[in-house]
């Protein structure tokens, strides 16, 4: 009997949403940094292994070293803790996760994130999160997606698990799907938010950018995409 695909999810945008802005934006307009410094204090809250606001505060204070530290530190502190409380599941993020396990399936997550959304999603999908047979936060890994050591090591756990085909879920053609299938995987897409996605359609459309293996409008439409492939 062939195994059962190995799935993984992206987390933000596709189980859950969050605030309307990114951490980095939030941060960028608490300490009133321009585009450089709001981009760089962003690829440090992805990719610093911390797990507290103080510790957090003082790397970001040692890459601003013209900001006040007290100003620096309260606004991480306020940020760190909206992000814990505004996770919200998309359903049915927990069913279908459960399904897909009942069904013989291994499920992974991918995910740009740092510590207090994190504990956010682990509070308000406890059970997605118990499931998972995998997992790569970039806040621990060290790396962000696209870069192509995330989906190669997302790769070798699915070939180590025996899977016979391993798949990314996700919102983002540019962060999930296009380098996961570089890296061997397939890509089933979540456009759930196409009016920002005109251009690149445009180009896959036209055939200058590859298409990925499945395209949903929904994550409600991920079961019934791997039930038509007979995967489940």
């Amino acid at each position: 009997m062939p195994s059962k695909p190995f799935i993984f999810f992206d987390i933000g945008h596709t189980l859950v949403t969050g605030a309307a802005q990114s951490p980095r934006r939030l941060l960028g307009e608490a300490l009133r940094l321009d585009e450089k410094q709001t981009k760089r204090v962003g690829k440090l809250l992805m990719t610093l292994p911390c797990t507290d606001p103080e510790t957090l505060s003082d790397a970001i204070g040692r890459i601003l070293p013209d900001h006040d530290r007290k100003r620096i530190l309260r606004s991480v502190r306020e940020i760190w803790e909206d992000q814990i409380l505004c996770v919200r599941e998309i359903e049915p993020a927990t069913e279908l996760i459960r399904t897909l396990k009942d069904h013989g399936c291994s499920v992974g997550l991918i995910s740009n994130i740092w510590h207090p959304f994190l504990e956010g999603f682990r509070q308000t999908c406890s059970e997605v999160f118990r499931l998972s047979d995998f997992s790569l936060f970039s806040y621990r890994f060290g790396k962000k997606k696209p870069d192509p050591s995330v989906y190669e090591t997302a790769r070798r756990a699915a070939q180590e698990a025996g899977a016979d085909s391993c798949w990314m879920v996700g919102d983002s053609y540019e962060l999930d799907i296009a380098p996961a299938r570089k890296a061997g995987m397939k890509g089933l897409w979540i456009l759930c938010r196409p009016e920002r996605e005109r251009e690149l359609l445009v180009e896959i459309l036209n055939g200058r950018t590859p298409r990925p293996e499945g395209c949903v409008p929904s994550l409600g439409e991920v079961l019934r995409f791997f039930e038509k492939e007979g995967m489940i």
